[in-house]
């Protein structure tokens, strides 16, 4: 017997069900790599205690919550210091990521410890990955929201009409 419906069955998904599945996706995504931003903060801590000062890496990487569409991006950056009126203050320098899903890390793994810099790049095509599947949810949900917007344009010109 075959799992497969007749053509001519209505389908009891809605737009706002693919909508729904699509915002669940991406909170998935997104505790998919909290996991492994936390993993890797976890893991530069570690190898800090077992390396001198100068070995202990200076790649930072966070989760950046977007307000709109329930969206986020994965950013690495390089963490400094700052000195200042005789106090030294920590600051951050962004990464820009350029085209496509992954990062171009040669820059700024230069000079890097070999440790830090072999865990970058095992997380970078991790969170490639992540990317690409972010940017797949986002042109779907914004295919089935523009389909929604012409339906409901559609509907309101036929009680106008």
């Amino acid at each position: 017997m075959s799992s497969e419906r007749p053509v001519n069955a209505q389908s009891t998904l809605t737009e706002q069900d693919i909508l729904h599945w699509i915002e669940t996706r991406c909170d998935h995504l997104q505790a998919q790599a909290k996991v492994l931003v936390d993993d890797y903060w976890r893991q530069l801590k570690s190898q800090r205690q077992k390396h001198s000062k100068s070995e202990s890496g200076r790649i930072g990487v966070r989760i950046r919550c977007r307000e709109n569409q329930r969206a986020f991006s994965i950013e690495w950056y390089r963490m400094a210091t700052l000195r200042q009126k005789g106090q030294t203050k920590p600051i951050a320098q962004y990464v820009k990521k350029g085209r496509g899903y992954r990062y171009q890390l040669g820059n700024l793994l230069k000079g890097e410890p070999t440790w830090e810099a072999e865990l970058v790049e095992e997380l970078e095509t991790e969170f490639a990955h992540i990317r690409q599947q972010l940017d797949r949810l986002g042109k779907i949900r914004d295919a089935v929201q523009r389909y929604c917007r012409v339906i409901e344009a559609e509907a309101n010109n036929k009680f106008i009409g």
